[in-house]
């Protein structure tokens, strides 16, 4: 009583998400999870560490007659570990007119067209790709057998690490738990290995999996320190950490401006995978038409559909590290009993050529 006003940026994004008479729903949230874990061992370790997690988030949903649209961002589904201070870099609340802005304008858009073409994934869409299409696939117990019963096997086999084109030489994607502020970021795992930067796939090739120290000793195979556990009653068992798909030489600019018909995808809406994490489709809230080079017009209701190698192998542009982001989930499942674990993923915007894409009405 009789201070300073505290700043809500929560409230401060209410106003520019409910504007328009035809958003009907919106949302701002801002969740702070504070995990603090402490590891001791017979022969004398002992790992103390503390992770802050944030995790904003801004939704709107417009509707017009029997079409709705939703849009969301400002870090939804993500998030990144540190203070406040992360809140600028996801566009939280900044974000909240924009997005409610673009909710209002699906509604008048057509739908996505049907067709084999070109494409730019933006980073919010390349967190989800390389999630399910790559960290899936690439967790060694799940290689080896385990979870099949409930989650679904891998269609990679121990022999291709080391010889194997998951993508084009324009693929690298590395385990990377040092990196500042990512949601995956970690000293050690919960077996008590020190986590280190390592290639899973380098120049397309791929090269080791996600294999913590007992799936290691099970299969001969090298891997990397992601052994990690929801809780103390949970035991360790082989997770993604941050899996990172490192940037290239081009602008976003640049992505567009060699394309001569496409489409630009943006932000994850549903996704489907089959059980061996091989064939997906997957929607997005927002496109926009790709005509010449330039953006030419936004299209709802975006989708697309693929084989996983055949997918990455099409891969043919990736943008600088100006254009990196970082992502993730704070809700992968894995593993009975199930743990619900948070996971990172930084990428910048990526290009795809000859893509199935489809839209609904």
């Amino acid at each position: 009583e009789g201070g300073a006003p505290v700043h809500d940026p929560g409230i401060a994004a209410q106003r520019p998400l409910g504007g328009d008479a035809r958003i009907v729903d919106w949302s701002a949230s801002l969740g702070h999870r504070i995990i603090r874990s402490e590891l001791l061992t017979s022969d004398g370790v002992c790992v103390r560490q503390r992770l802050d997690l944030v995790h904003p988030g801004l939704v709107a949903v417009a509707n017009e007659g029997s079409l709705t649209q939703v849009r969301s961002g400002g870090g939804a589904g993500g998030g990144m570990q540190g203070g406040l201070e992360v809140l600028a870099a996801l566009e939280f609340p900044a974000g909240a007119g924009r997005i409610a802005a673009e909710a209002v304008q699906l509604l008048s858009a057509p739908p996505c067209p049907d067709g084999v073409t070109d494409l730019v994934l933006m980073p919010d869409q390349m967190v989800l790709q390389i999630h399910e299409s790559i960290g899936h696939p690439l967790e060694l117990d799940r290689i080896l057998g385990d979870e099949r019963n409930y989650a679904g096997g891998s269609f990679v086999r121990p022999e291709m690490f080391g010889e194997y084109r998951y993508g084009s030489e324009l693929l690298d994607v590395t385990f990377d738990p040092g990196r500042d502020a990512e949601l995956a970021s970690y000293g050690y795992d919960d077996d008590g290995f020190p986590a280190e930067r390592q290639y899973l796939i380098r120049r397309g090739i791929l090269q080791r999996p996600l294999g913590g120290a007992l799936s290691r000793a099970r299969s001969g195979l090298p891997g990397v320190a992601c052994s990690r556990a929801c809780g103390w009653n949970r035991p360790p068992i082989d997770r993604m950490g941050n899996i990172n798909l490192e940037p290239g030489t081009e602008s976003l600019e640049s992505l567009i401006g060699g394309i001569e018909h496409g489409l630009l995808m943006a932000t994850n809406r549903s996704w489907s995978i089959d059980q061996m994490r091989n064939k997906f489709q997957f929607g997005c809230e927002i496109a926009w038409r790709i005509v010449d080079g330039e953006l030419a017009g936004m299209v709802r209701n975006p989708g697309y559909r693929g084989v996983s190698a055949a997918f990455w192998r099409s891969l043919d542009g990736v943008g600088d590290v100006a254009g990196l982001r970082l992502g993730g989930t704070p809700g992968c499942g894995k593993g009975e009993p199930n743990q619900m674990i948070h996971v990172g993923h930084a990428s910048p915007p990526c290009r795809f050529r000859g893509v199935e894409v489809f839209g609904g009405r």
